[in-house]
């Protein structure tokens, strides 16, 4: 009898140092929505950026939102996020932590690298062009290196160069801008969707969002991985676009990832005391 007495107590340590361990996982969002462009102003931007802050707060994401930002305040928030993020799970080995960033706004590929276009890009020199620019690769430089660190990267910004329809001197010094955006390659524990596959354009869409964030907030609240997520999202939008726009995804993931996770599992009744 002893003996199932300290099974039962073995069974209850266990399930409460699971408990313990999933109460110390941190949820952070950082979401920017880019619309009031001066050149090529976009219309769903900041209403998807909103919306998807709005759901991802009642999924108990602690989430910083901004809006129509400039180079360095991209820069800024970018690094206090991560920073803050290292800090969390620098404080407990046992501490885990899932950090999701959010863009919708314009974007670039230039040779086949990827740039985020903040809001007062400015067109003077080729020179002024490219460093008013954030470089997606700038982003992964600030993410933790650490096990206990899953990261979530959503791009709704593969759309058509946004400088194309403008032809001034200073236009003119702007290198090659290919349509769509450059496959990422990001570090373990990282998983990237695009609003498209590399290479192609994704619609604004013509309701209060965007195609893209329109199906990602029908699916959000599921409890499946992030790859069943997207994979719905995906079927979604290809549908909705007759396959024109097909959302696309890497993943370096080294374990199952919920935006919106399971709820504690109840502590089973030990009859055997």
């Amino acid at each position: 009898m002893k003996r199932y007495r300290y099974l039962g107590a073995l069974l209850i340590f266990l399930a409460l140092d699971a408990f313990s361990f999933e109460e110390l996982t941190h949820r952070h969002a950082l979401v920017i929505g880019n619309q009031n462009y001066a050149v090529s102003p976009l219309r769903n931007s900041i209403n998807d950026s909103r919306a998807i802050s709005f759901r991802l707060s009642e999924l108990g994401f602690q989430v910083t939102a901004i809006e129509d930002a400039v180079a360095s305040v991209i820069n800024a928030e970018i690094k206090t996020f991560y920073a803050k993020i290292e800090s969390l799970i620098a404080d407990n080995d046992r501490t885990k932590a899932l950090a999701l960033v959010y863009y919708a706004g314009h974007a670039i590929q230039i040779q086949h690298r990827n740039y985020l276009v903040p809001l007062d890009i400015k067109f003077d020199s080729q020179q002024v062009f490219l460093s008013g620019l954030y470089d997606i690769n700038r982003l992964f430089a600030h993410v933790p290196s650490s096990p206990n660190l899953q990261s979530i990267i959503l791009l709704d910004a593969c759309r058509t160069n946004p400088f194309s329809g403008i032809d001034n001197e200073h236009t003119k010094l702007i290198p090659s801008i290919s349509d769509g955006l450059a496959p990422l390659r990001a570090p373990p524990g990282t998983f990237i969707a695009y609003a498209t596959e590399p290479g192609s354009v994704a619609s604004d869409g013509k309701g209060e969002n965007g195609i893209y964030t329109k199906h990602l907030l029908k699916h959000m609240d599921k409890t499946i991985t992030v790859e069943e997520l997207f994979k719905k999202v995906r079927r979604g939008v290809a549908k909705e676009t007759n396959k024109r726009q097909i959302p696309w995804e890497h993943s370096s993931l080294l374990e199952d990832v919920f935006i919106n996770p399971p709820k504690n599992r109840e502590i089973p009744e030990l009859m055997a005391f």
